[in-house]
């Protein structure tokens, strides 16, 4: 029987990075793409044009997960793909750092580059400043100019493809936040690399960042030939899966309880944050002196009820911003009816949201400042894109999996803010009435 890790169930509970425990379950198609991609990049000597991907979601969906199990992959022995995970700000402020990341990954035995990745500290001058060069001596910093996208040529006159060892995979975790348009030196920066064709280097970009991410790459002049994956909730049966792989890498003793266990995690929806607030909860009893592991041991299962649900309302409560809850009325009422349309199997898109916001402001925002689109997001057409965008930065907005219409994807996080919103008649009105004539 496996030992019962107190201590690392309860380094789980007081982590504060917001890591899930080493149990990963889904995602598999799209982080064999991102292998077979990188590999295929790699065999040829230099990346076929358009060699990039996206991966886009909610907050909470498992992005920064997806590419934490692609590196964990490699320590496994699973993958020769090597990610690079790097930030907006450091493509835009720190290129040189970032080219000696890939350098270092592109050339290091695993060992070294393992020790690398696992350095404590996110910053990269931590992760790779003190490594030095097997390929090489020179000083890097000297070789490149931070002011010209052409860095690229530096690092591949240096390494070129012939002395990369293993294939490398250059991940923008939150490219949502990238600002500036196609003539910036970081968007020229990238576009170098997705164009591949002008540099010649086995090189696999992607981005993951949330909803509206796919819009932010297409500013940054990053186009043709890249393809969205938008990941949402995990499916039952992968949620079953993360729940049995929970307890049994933390040891935990199930017995009669199997049933209770299951149904305790129904309330997460499948959504990945939740499952990891919920996983905390259940830790918070499993670690009580009387019950040491032992989920028998649980005479009050409504003590971990209370305590998961308050974190799954805490979780929206920082989700609902300050303008969200500014124009509570608003949002509420484009979830209904965006709600109303995804059941009737009618597509939802942004230009639909845009037309619908445009008559509820028609209609109510001059006697009820929940319907208004708050000053911080401007005037004009431009500031109800930007309230949009928003929303769909909270979560309260999401593509499908699909891609073919938006909604939110919580349900109860709608029901949430649709709660929230206490409509006067005259608004319930209203609403069914715009309800009948866009379903007609």
């Amino acid at each position: 029987m496996t030992e019962f890790k107190h201590q690392a169930l309860e380094n789980f509970i007081n982590d504060k990075s917001g890591v899930f425990p080493p149990v990963f379950v889904g995602r598999k198609d799209i982080i064999d793409e991102v292998i077979t991609t990188s590999q295929r990049a790699f065999e040829r000597g230099d990346a076929p044009p358009k060699n990039t991907i996206i991966i886009q979601g909610a907050p909470g969906a498992g992005k920064t997960s997806v590419l934490t199990e692609i590196q964990n992959k490699v320590a496994r022995e699973e993958s020769q793909s090597r990610p690079v995970i790097v930030t907006p700000a450091d493509i835009e402020t720190r290129r040189t750092e970032v080219l000696k990341a890939i350098a270092v990954v592109a050339s290091k035995p695993k060992s070294d580059w393992l020790n690398m990745v696992k350095t404590v500290g996110s910053d990269l001058a931590q992760r790779v400043g003190s490594i030095s060069f097997l390929s090489f001596s020179a000083d890097f910093a000297n070789m490149v100019k931070e002011t010209e996208p052409e860095d690229l040529f530096a690092l591949r006159d240096m390494l070129p493809p012939e002395k990369w060892g293993n294939p490398v995979i250059l991940a923008i975790d939150e490219a949502q936040r990238f600002s500036g348009d196609h003539t910036t030196l970081h968007a020229q920066f990238l576009q170098y690399i997705h164009d591949a064709n002008q540099i010649q280097l086995p090189l696999t970009l992607v981005f993951a960042g949330l909803g509206d991410t796919d819009k932010r790459v297409d500013e940054i002049g990053i186009t043709n030939g890249v393809f969205p994956y938008t990941i949402g909730a995990l499916t039952p049966k992968e949620l079953e899966q993360v729940v049995d792989g929970f307890c049994k890498y933390f040891g935990l003793r199930i017995g009669s309880q199997y049933e209770r266990l299951h149904s305790f995690f129904n309330s997460t929806e499948c959504w990945p944050r939740h499952i990891y607030w919920t996983q905390k909860a259940l830790s918070e009893s499993i670690l009580q002196p009387d019950v040491n592991g032992h989920l028998d041991r649980i005479t009050d299962w409504t003590i971990a009820e209370k305590r998961r649900d308050q974190y799954r309302i805490g979780y929206y409560e920082n989700r609902n911003s300050e303008e969200m809850r500014r124009s509570k009325k608003l949002v509420a009422a484009v979830l209904k009816l965006i709600e109303s349309h995804n059941i009737a199997d009618m597509p939802f898109d942004l230009t639909d949201i845009g037309n619908l916001i445009d008559c509820f402001l028609a209609r109510f925002a001059r006697s009820d400042r929940g319907w208004r689109v708050p000053e911080k997001f401007g005037a004009g057409d431009g500031a109800v894109d930007r309230y949009i965008s928003h929303l769909v930065h909270q979560g309260a907005l999401a593509k499908d999996i699909s891609n073919v219409t938006y909604l939110c994807p919580i349900p109860s996080f709608q029901s949430y803010l649709v709660g929230k919103a206490n409509f006067t008649q005259e608004e319930k009105l209203y609403i069914a009435e715009k309800l009948t004539s866009s379903l007609s």
